[in-house]
């Protein structure tokens, strides 16, 4: 059974983007002030077993400045690995690496590996900024490699990187009921993401604590995890750091809850965190 391992990292290198606060392509190139080098966030993920809700497993990311390439990036990189009890039902273990240009938040080099049960998928995004082009090498199971040559779109970026440059964004103009479109690569394919400001709500997350934080729902991709409808909804700190608090996420066969576990190094104050 594939579907609850996808949502330990896709659902949270998919619905941790659907923080937009703007239309992208009023919004290139990024002001980052939210995040910085260091920082490091975890969640617990729960998968609705029929009637039980199960702990499956851990999702992290973090960032680090590096040189990439003799140029200055953003790594960003993000795990997901199903706790040892659930991987006798379903073992995951997910990995996610992203190279990104500090300004403008284009990519430099992407990968993403998975492992899910009996199913691999290997993926490399590479991104020639001087002709424009992606080159994307996908391998799944015991198929042959599948290379792809995709022209490059301004304001459309990678998974990991779609997360963070939304938390950039400036959300003072997000009005109830406004959709927005992000623009998504993943493997060889462009997506369009819908998101839709509800308003402001306090989250009581597992450990008791209470967040200010601000709510969205958002119409994903149909396929078979999600149903293209208002899949999954997001609480994400009302701060300057823009964190998600807490996800929650319907697929075909149940539903999918994130809670956040840890932050540590974040470069602003939790101001969200009611004491």
């Amino acid at each position: 059974m594939k579907l609850p391992g996808k949502l330990l990292v896709i659902n949270y290198g998919f619905p941790l983007l659907l923080l937009f606060a703007q239309t992208l392509n009023a919004q290139c190139p990024a002001t980052n002030t939210v995040f910085g080098d260091g920082e490091q966030i975890s969640y617990t993920a729960s998968y609705n077993w029929g009637p039980v809700w199960v702990d499956a497993g851990l999702v992290t990311f973090s960032v680090t400045k590096e040189i990439y390439l003799g140029k200055q990036s953003w790594h960003l990189k993000s795990t997901g690995k199903s706790f040892p009890s659930y991987d006798v039902l379903f073992k995951v273990r997910d990995y996610y690496d992203s190279w990104i240009d500090p300004e403008t938040f284009q990519t430099y080099n992407f990968k993403r590996y998975i492992y899910e049960g009996k199913y691999t998928l290997l993926n490399t995004l590479w991104f020639d900024q001087q002709t424009r082009r992606i080159i994307s090498n996908t391998k799944s199971n015991n198929n042959p490699m599948r290379t792809d040559t995709l022209r490059m779109r301004n304001c459309a970026f990678d998974m990991l990187a779609s997360i963070y440059y939304t938390r950039t964004l400036d959300f003072t103009d997000f009005r109830p009921d406004v959709k927005k479109k992000v623009t998504v690569l993943i493997d060889d394919a462009y997506y369009d993401i819908y998101i839709r400001y509800i308003g402001r709500e306090v989250v009581e997350t597992t450990d008791g604590k209470h967040y200010k934080c601000i709510k969205f729902a958002a119409k994903m991709v149909q396929g078979t995890i999600f149903k293209g409808e208002e899949d999954v909804l997001v609480w994400v700190t009302d701060d300057a750091n823009r964190i998600p608090v807490y996800v929650e996420a319907k697929i075909i066969v149940g539903t999918v809850k994130a809670y956040l576990k840890e932050a540590k190094g974040l470069r602003n104050p939790m101001t969200s965190l009611i004491k």
